[in-house]
């Protein structure tokens, strides 16, 4: 994986918990995804939360397909 890709997956994941947790504070949105088992206690990404990335990131190419 190269440096960008692991932080487009971080960001895709980061972004989900802020919506799942209805606030777009940078903590709350940690605090969640520790709790739903996406990040380690070193907010870096878990196989969870990778297998969500890339699910994430599909579905983001699958909508930008169909809307262009």
């Amino acid at each position: 994986m190269t440096a960008y890709s692991d932080f487009k997956k971080y960001e895709a994941v980061l972004a989900h918990c802020q919506s799942s947790a209805n606030s777009e504070l940078y903590r709350n949105a940690e605090d969640y995804g520790k709790a739903a088992g996406f990040f380690d206690n070193r907010n870096h990404l878990t196989q969870t939360g990778s297998d969500l990335a890339h699910i994430l990131l599909v579905d983001e190419v699958r909508h930008n397909r169909i809307a262009a």
